[in-house]
């Protein structure tokens, strides 16, 4: 039988540990009795506006960083927020982020109170984003849910005024950046959140679930 040179049989091993490692990887959650992330992901996302806009990148970015996460079923105002996140499927383990825009409706008075109550029952945090659309920080729910405590994502260092469209902003590390003679991103546009904009709020959530 011929002898095996020690490159091949490093390269071998190599090819060993590769498979073991992705094996590790893939059923770790199993092997460690973690949930599974498709019923219970680690980070639930919910809301509208400009934030359901961003869930593709928030979505990949929060996964990127390691965290199961998923979009809860679409919601139109506070009112819809804790029925929708009451239900069975799918319930965070980590965190529930959330967006809601400004709108006047007849649940106020209790919808921060039912949202506060189901992150407490599931015991997980309450990240509420601001800074995406007019007027969104003094929205009494969300005021309410600030002031109880919540984790707030406010990008609007990172982003600018929502009355900031087609401003060109210097580039940071991770944008895809537009070259003419410096490189700049535009982070809103007519319609609202850029690519380049949800990616900056998309790291700015991830930061906070990290907390």
């Amino acid at each position: 039988m011929e002898e095996l040179t020690p490159r091949v049989r490093k390269a071998r091993w190599a090819a060993v540990i590769a498979v073991v490692g992705f094996g590790l990887y893939w059923w770790w959650p199993g092997i460690t009795g973690s949930e599974n992330p498709a019923t219970h992901p680690e980070i639930v996302a919910v809301g509208n506006g400009q934030f359901a806009r961003s869930e593709e990148k928030v979505l990949r970015r929060l996964r990127e960083e390691g965290y199961s996460a998923t979009w809860a079923d679409p919601v139109d105002t506070w009112c819809d927020v804790a029925d929708v996140l009451a239900a069975e499927v799918p319930r965070p383990t980590r965190a529930i982020v959330v967006h809601v825009e400004t709108t006047s409706t007849e649940c106020e008075a209790s919808a921060a109170d039912d949202v506060r109550a189901v992150a407490r029952d599931l015991n997980v945090n309450l990240v509420v984003v601001v800074g995406l659309s007019e007027g969104d920080r003094d929205d009494p729910v969300t005021v309410d849910l600030i002031d109880a405590g919540a984790i707030v994502v406010d990008p609007t260092e990172l982003l600018g005024s929502p009355t900031d469209i087609d401003v060109r902003a210097a580039c940071l590390w991770w944008d895809d950046c537009v070259f003419d003679g410096t490189g700049y991103v535009v982070l809103r546009d007519a319609d609202g959140l850029t690519a380049a904009g949800q990616q900056r709020v998309a790291r700015m959530i991830v930061a906070a679930v990290q907390t």
